[in-house]
């Protein structure tokens, strides 16, 4: 899969139900993938799984909108937006990924903007 395609897959599952979200974690994540941001470290799909439930409960009908994405070798770089169920801006932030040889990511780091300030493009 193109890391552009990977990175709005994986973005799409932030917004699905607990019974979707495994099988579209297991194409996105290698079995021994973590994903980290400010908020904590988590390890495997299950927990990121949850940890995404969390986030569902937090900030209802969020959805995750990927503005652009840089890779090379293994290593990838996407600036996002999170969008609130009318559209408007709720966050604005950037994640770094390194992906396992299957291309699968291996760990994500997300990393949130000042409110008043835009990820770059």
């Amino acid at each position: 899969m193109l890391p552009e395609a990977l990175w709005r897959r994986y973005a799409a599952i932030w917004s699905l139900e607990p019974e979707k979200r495994q099988a579209e974690l297991a194409v996105c994540l290698a079995d021994d993938g973590t994903y980290c941001d400010p908020n904590g470290l988590v390890a495997g799909r299950q927990a990121l799984s949850d940890y995404m439930g969390r986030f569902q409960g937090s900030v209802p009908g969020g959805r995750f909108q990927i503005r652009s994405v840089l890779h090379h070798h293994d290593r990838s770089l996407a600036n996002w937006l999170l969008r609130g169920t009318t559209g408007d801006i709720l966050q604005a932030g950037t994640s770094f990924a390194t992906l396992a040889d299957d291309g699968r990511f291996r760990a994500i780091s997300g990393f949130f903007h000042a409110r008043d300030e835009e990820a770059p493009r």
